[in-house]
């Protein structure tokens, strides 16, 4: 029975039950002797605390322990056994059975209860027969009650389901989508009584190629509206012979006959195709009195696309429902933002980093359990090497539009994170869900119960249209549809997948534990709690076979179950967000929209699984419109029933974010601006793209006033910009030295150094030139120093100063390593324009008077030759006084070159280093377990890439060298598989580059079976340059104070993207270490995968030196482009450190520190130390805290990527600090109290210039 009670302490045991505890409240019962007295208390209850109380009732959930047991967390139940004998039914006659080639071969499901009793029903839409529903009479026993109820929808060529109480009267109605036939609305008339239909009488009887329906009250006024999504109209005699399109004053126009059929795709910045074309998506406002009007065009939503999803979801909280809809080809995603007014904005290029190709099946949930709605879309992804190219054909001109969508489309399944600020990030790749096969429904629910989200996807096709091996050209249509061409061939049978959510962003296949391995043809899919147990059971539309109906066996994990009932709202609460908190499980999020996935309709209730919890801590229901009620001590494995009230509770208060981007307010208006260039044309199997490598940056004082000004690296075709401080974050380009800086504009600008070079008093500035924007041995590739005349005035150093070598370099770095008292230069070689991957030299330029000499050779020879360098860090690795050179690789590992007495000697595996081959990008040094020591943050690329996470046994692979006849050496990128290696590329763009590949392999098939050496012959590979890497994690290197290191990754959530700029300082005064880093790299080749789904990362490291994630919303820092550089500074000079980030080919970004309220004002150190090196770069810090223990720090001239921070340091807050030593450079040694601060300003001197 229901039982409708309030929450509050039960009132007849001076509060000693909890709330819901029915086992006491049956004791009184029987204590006063009253039989049937359970209702009456209960009622008693509901009376008296009808003002304020929220109404709840609750039923116990079937016992798990009353069902046989399966060995598999699911069984899949006989139709013998179930009553449910549907087939959906793939009719090669039927007249409209060109529809087979789409995705509307295949009706949907529908879950719920429609006659009332309690038990879930279930719906079944068909394509070519009639539609069917079943009435569940007893647990797992069905009746065919389609006649009964006037449900069987005529004959039409059905597609999706909705089932939703559409009339407000508190019983499910059912609307379906039709192709090119009236959709159908049928009501319920309750008490079993057969459904009326009535889309005319609502104004719902479109008539298009309608595909699913997606209701949502999207406006907050009570009732539910409608999305109708669409996929396209199929000509049934297949294309005319002549080509439907005009011209008119001189541009391409579809002839008006075929306008409903066809439209011109773009193939290239002038070109133009007709090809088939998508529908427009219709959206009908409920008039609140039995009637919808279409107000598509009003509210915004007027593209057209081959839809096959549209998922309702609030992605930025703010009360307002939002639309995803997702569309198949290169028809574009689109993200419609609700904007409260009616209508719509598609935000779908400033929200997410891209977007799934051919867009399928698409969910929301909360994957990760932090309160906020994440969203999966899917795609067609091969799981295999031999499916991914038998499946991924000639590309042809659709090419263009892969590398020039915007936003850019990517060929697998995504996974969207939010972040809970503008931006997403994608994560399918770290998630282990990029690729899924031919999916068509996604459902993410908690399957097994353990408060983690998993995920259940269909697979297969009624044929392989992707066949690569079948080309299928334009002419071959003509008189033919699609379908003509492809019903003869066998279907395409996969399998269904299921993964087990295993936390920290990582997802399991576990389809064969689960019993959901099913092989065949799979659609549409809908999960219910079929049979009352409070676990989500399953059931899926399978062609030419039998509906899957999946029982859930799961006796684990406690669960429960909430329908939630409006009463102002819809009457199923549709939209409503309801997060729960456990002790054991801590938060979890589900927004009540049943319509996902594809095609199908989910029973209207939300599900938790609570794992260990038996007791849920506060349940927080949120209406639409943004009412709340909130309710605690609910008790495990019950279903509730919730009712909406009309009373809501405020919202909390929320914090400012530590961070707010300020870079326009500041005059720091710079854009770094690449022009175009093509890498590939030189090098066509480029893994990615060298000529956009640059965006730097360097604080110093240019101009001698006593601030630091900013130089920012420039593109080639672009003139460096220094900006100089005018005080209280207000910055003005410099316009004294334009001309100079205009006249190197040819120059690719990498590292910039602000250091006193010629011991004069002033900073000078050194710039790094590199790229690939020219031959190798191009002047352009000189590196430059300017000389300052002490008030900001630069002129360029003679070549007898700075040798001149025209090398492209990258990374660049200064400190005293010689000990003489002035600072060195050491300059990595990054790339040979050109001849990708081979390395360029690396340099050591000694200091003498202010006239360098390349002294590699000699000091460092190790060094010369070390490889594609990208970062570079001077430090005391050992603490022995003297700097050691750290340098980071791609296609090598992070090296260390010890310096004894001013010799360089590479030291890497003594030290613990050489077992991490990676793509390195940048290093920076900090104390980040408090020990006394600097350990190093190094940055890799992560491990959200179509790489993975390679190991020594399965590494990334590289040739380069002549491997065919043409004389020009190629290069081939190669993947460990089943003990054996294979190409990497798909066969259509190898072959281009590498034609001998298909004279060999003629077909697609052939090249899928095919090993490295079976295509090519020892001798070949034997004599190219061989690269391998085999550790993509970016992390740390604790250092045990001897200088020998142990590994430690970063977070799962931190290796989303690529790393690049990473700085580590105290950024709120508590002693410990924060680290920020800025990610992406957006030009990689597109057959290698987009790495742009970063957004940047901030958190903190605690008292044992672990770190952890900050709350993007609650950081504020973010950084979405392709992000570079990052430096520490205070630009508004109110004493706290600041972040400023370039971004490649974007406006540079600064964060200003906000100190939230809990934060400590912390110390700034300034240094002032000899002539030759005025700011004491090279110095290390020791401070010691009051309550015990030490923290190393020292000062860096170029650190992370590309880039110089500020000479500042930043301590923990003068309160927590006692003593501070400082090591100089030369050895000497200083020492001074924290508290002798002023304005928590402490500047010490150096020992020669103290009083």
């Amino acid at each position: 029975m229901d039982c409708i009670i309030y929450m509050r302490p039960c009132i007849f045991d001076s509060g000693a039950c909890t709330p819901l505890d029915f086992g006491c409240m049956r004791k009184l019962c029987r204590f006063v002797g009253i039989t049937c007295a359970l209702t009456c208390i209960l009622t008693t209850l509901h009376a008296q605390a009808a003002v304020n109380g929220n109404r709840i009732s609750v039923r116990n959930l079937t016992e798990p322990g009353t069902v046989t047991r399966s060995p598999t967390l699911f069984e899949r139940l006989p139709h013998g056994k179930t009553g449910v004998d549907y087939i959906n039914v793939m009719d090669l006659q039927h007249r409209m059975s060109y529809l087979n080639y789409a995705g509307s071969v295949c009706g949907g499901i529908a879950i719920g209860d429609v006659n009332g009793d309690g038990k879930n029903d279930l719906y079944f839409v068909s394509a070519p027969r009639s539609n069917k529903l079943y009435i569940q009479e007893e647990p797992w026993v069905f009746k065919d009650a389609t006649e009964e109820f006037l449900l069987s929808g005529e004959d039409r060529w059905g597609a999706g389901v909705a089932m939703v109480d559409i009339d407000n009267d508190e019983d499910l109605d059912l609307y379906v989508c039709n192709y090119d036939a009236p959709n159908q609305l049928f009501i319920n008339q309750g008490a079993n009584k057969p459904f009326e239909e009535s889309a005319a009488s609502y104004g719902l009887d479109m008539v298009d190629a309608s595909l699913m329906p997606a209701f949502a009250d999207f406006d907050n006024d009570g009732d539910l509206d409608v999305y109708v999504l669409t996929y396209r109209y199929v000509q049934s005699g297949g294309r005319p012979s002549r080509p439907p399109v005009g011209v008119k004053n001189g541009r391409p126009y579809i002839l008006p006959a075929f306008e409903k059929y066809f439209h011109l795709r773009q193939t290239g910045p002038n070109g133009y195709t007709a090809d088939t074309c998508g529908r427009p998506d219709r959206l009908f406002r409920n008039n609140g009195n039995g009637t919808f009007t279409d107000i598509s065009t009003e509210a915004g939503i007027t593209e057209s696309g081959h839809g096959f999803s549209a998922t309702w979801w609030d992605y930025n909280g703010d009360g307002l429902l939002d639309l995803y809809v997702g569309n198949d080809f290169t028809d574009p995603d689109h993200l419609y933002h609700n904007n409260g007014n009616g209508s719509f904005t598609d935000v779908i290029a400033e929200v997410m980093p891209y977007t799934t190709w051919s867009s399928m099946g698409a969910d929301c949930a909360d994957i990760n359990n932090d309160g906020l709605l994440d969203f999966m879309s899917a795609d067609m992804a091969a799981t295999t090497h031999y499916k991914s190219i038998i499946t991924q054909g000639e590309m042809g001109d659709r090419r263009w539009f892969l590398e020039n969508a915007h936003p850019r489309q990517t060929m697998r399944n995504t996974l969207y994170l939010n972040t809970g600020t503008k931006k997403f990030m994608e994560t399918a790749f770290l998630a282990n869900v990029a690729k899924t096969d031919w999916t068509w429904a996604v459902k993410l629910a908690d399957f097994d119960n353990d408060s983690w989200v998993d995920l259940f996807v269909t697979n297969g096709s009624a044929r392989m249209f992707t066949d690569a091996d079948r080309h299928i050209a334009p002419s071959m249509l003509i008189g033919r549809t699609e379908w003509d061409l492809w019903k003869d061939s066998e279907p395409f049978i996969e399998q269904n997948l299921a993964f087990k959510n295993r936390g920290d962003l990582h997802f399991d296949d576990v389809s064969k534990e689960w019993g959901l391995d099913h092989h065949g043809m799979s659609y549409g899919a809908a999960y219910g709690d079929l049979d009352g147990d409070g676990d989500l059971d399953l059931v899926t539309a399978d062609l030419d076979e039998h509906v899957g109906i999946y029982r859930n066996t799961s006796s684990t994990g406690h669960r429960v179950t909430l329908r939630l009932k409006g009463k102002v709202n819809n009457s199923h609460g549709i939209g409503c967000i309801v997060g729960i908190e456990t002790k054991e499980n801590g938060i979890q999020v589900r927004q009540n929209n049943p319509m996902t996935g594809f095609l199908s309709s989910n029973e209207p209730i939300l599900h938790f699984g609570l794992g260990k919890a038996r007791t849920i801590d506060k349940l927080t229901v949120t209406w639409p419109g943004g009412k709340k009620q909130v309710f605690t001590g609910l008790k495990a494995d019950k279903h509730y029933i919730i009712e909406e009230q009309a009373s809501s509770m405020p919202a909390s208060p929320i914090e400012a974010p530590q961070f707010t981007e300020v870079g326009q307010q500041t005059g720091l208006h710079f854009t770094h601006q690449e022009r175009a260039f093509s890498d590939f044309q030189r090098q066509p199997l480029l893994p990615g793209k060298h000529s956009q490598l640059g965006g730097g940056m360097a604080w110093g004082d240019a101009d001698g006033d006593g601030d630091e000004d900013i130089y920012v690296a420039a593109a080639a075709g672009q003139s460096g910009a220094l900006y100089l401080q005018k005080g209280k974050g207000r910055f003005v380009k410099d316009t004294t030295n334009h001309a100079l800086f205009n006249a190197h504009r040819r120059h690719e600008d990498m590292t910039p150094l602000w250091l006193d070079f010629d011991s004069d008093g002033d900073f000078d500035l050194f710039v790094a030139s590199g790229g690939v924007e020219c031959n190798p041995g191009d002047p352009i590739l000189f590196d430059r120093l300017y000389l300052n005349n002490g008030k900001g005035k630069l002129t360029q150093a003679s070549k007898e100063i700075l040798p001149q070598k025209a090398i492209s370099s990258g990374p660049a770095a200064a400190a005293d390593f010689d000990a003489d008292g002035d600072l060195d230069l050491f300059i990595g070689g990054r790339v040979v324009p050109g001849q990708y991957p081979v390395a360029p030299e690396s340099r050591l330029l000694q200091n003498n008077n202010g006239v360098f000499k390349d002294m590699t050779s000699k000091l460092a020879p190790g060094l010369k030759h070390a490889g594609l360098v990208t970062s570079a860090l001077w430090s005391d690795v050992q603490a022995d006084g003297q700097p050691d050179l750290l340098i980071t690789l791609e296609w090598g590992t992070v090296k260390c070159f010890s310096n004894a007495n001013g010799r360089l000697t590479d030291t890497s595996t003594e030290r613990g280093l050489s077992n991490y081959t990676g793509w390195w990008n940048s290093i920076t040094g900090a104390d980040l377990d408090r020990d006394g020591d600097i350990d190093y943050t190094v940055m890799n690329v992560g491990i959200n890439t179509r790489y993975g996470m390679p190991s020594p046994d399965t590494p990334a692979l590289l040739y380069y060298g002549f491997i065919d006849d043409s004389q020009r050496p190629k290069i081939l990128e190669a993947r460990t598989m089943q003990n054996d290696l294979f190409p990497l590329r798909a066969l259509n763009y190898l072959s281009e580059f590498i034609p001998s590949i298909r004279k060999n392999f003629p077909t697609y098939r052939s090249f899928a079976s095919a090993t490295l050496s079976s295509i090519f012959s020892p001798a070949q590979l034997n004599q190219t340059l061989q690269l391998s890497a085999d550790h993509f994690e970016s992390g740390f290197l604790i250092n045990d104070g001897r200088g020998k290191f142990t590994w430690r990754a970063l977070p799962r959530l931190a290796q989303a993207s690529p790393g690049f700029g990473v700085v580590t300082t105290d950024m709120n005064g508590d002693g410990n270490t924060d680290l920020h880093c800025v990610q992406n790299f957006f030009t990689r080749e597109p057959g290698t995968g987009l790495w742009r789904g970063g957004i940047g990362f901030s958190g903190s490291f605690d008292n044992g030196g672990h770190f952890h994630v900050t709350p993007f919303a609650q950081s504020g820092f973010l950084v979405d482009g392709d992000g570079t550089g990052l430096t520490v500074c205070d630009f508004d000079e109110d004493g706290w450190p600041d972040l400023v980030a370039t971004q490649n080919n974007q406006r540079m970004l600064a964060f200003k520190n906000n100190h939230p309220s809990s934060a400590k004002h912390p110390l700034r150190l300034q240094l002032q130390g000899l002539k030759n090196n005025p700011t004491g770069v090279g110095s290390r810090v020791i401070v010691s805290f009051v309550k015990g223990g030490i923290k190393a720090q020292e000062l860096y001239a170029g650190s992370g990527y590309l880039s110089q921070s500020s000479a500042t340091m930043y301590l923990a807050a003068p309160e927590h600090l006692d003593r501070i030593e400082i090591h100089w450079p030369d050895g000497t040694q200083s020492e001074a109290s924290a508290s002798d601060h002023d304005q928590h300003l402490l500047i010490i001197k150096h020992p020669e210039l103290a009083d």
